[in-house]
């Protein structure tokens, strides 16, 4: 199955293309604030890179946050939208999910931290034994200050977070607390694309009518 992977909850956003377990391509969109007028055109474009076509397409799946509120909007409408007028089904994947399954087969936990403004942060705790993540504790919305205590190692730091309260951070990890490279901190649509794909095989699919963005907060 084509499964068409958008991910628009961050400030680096992408978009992949992936034919069963193969990647087909994938492409990234720089700014969250060029989400409206370079999502569609970005679909269009991965499409004619690889040779497709909308109808080509046998599910839609996306990124539901937490994450940049307009980002998480854009991305759910344009999912829904897609879904919608091609009939076909579409995957919601958690954020925090993707970040995580960046890392698999990773023998130590894993944290994930986005950028919450207002000096919080999304924090989130998983293993990824596998090829698929695994929750060790809700995801919550955390004053920065209020991290370090939580943070029990060994762990591995992952997420757009990092590059926001890093160095606010590094003077504060206790012992065997490792951070992961830069560019393995934003979520990938690729990644989103084989959580989805496990997702439709198990028949977790989402009504495009009830699937909201996940905040954590509310939005303003």
């Amino acid at each position: 199955m084509l499964i068409l992977a958008l991910d628009t909850a961050t400030d680096k956003g992408s978009l992949a293309l992936v034919a069963a377990d193969r990647l087909l391509g994938e492409l990234t969109l720089p700014s969250q604030g060029a989400y409206l007028t370079r999502l569609l055109p970005g679909v269009q474009a991965l499409l004619g890179q690889t040779g497709r076509r909308l109808t080509d397409l046998g599910a839609i799946a996306v990124s539901t946050g937490p994450g940049n509120f307009t980002g998480l909007r854009i991305g759910l409408a344009t999912a829904k939208g897609l879904a919608w007028s091609l009939g076909r089904p579409l995957v919601a994947v958690p954020t925090m999910e993707v970040l995580a399954a960046q890392f698999p087969y990773q023998t130590q936990p894993i944290g994930v931290l986005l950028d919450a403004k207002r000096n919080e942060l999304f924090w989130g705790l998983f293993t990824c034994l596998e090829d698929q993540p695994r929750a060790l504790e809700e995801p919550a919305r955390l004053p920065v200050a209020a991290l370090p205590p939580r943070l029990r190692p060994p762990l591995m730091l992952t997420g757009p977070g990092l590059k926001v309260y890093g160095d606010f951070l590094k003077d504060l990890l206790p012992p065997g607390t490792s951070l992961a490279p830069p560019e393995m901190c934003s979520p990938r649509a690729a990644t989103l694309a084989r959580l989805a794909r496990r997702r439709l095989l198990e028949g977790r699919i989402a009504a495009p009518e009830q699937l909201v963005p996940i905040y954590l907060r509310p939005a303003l």
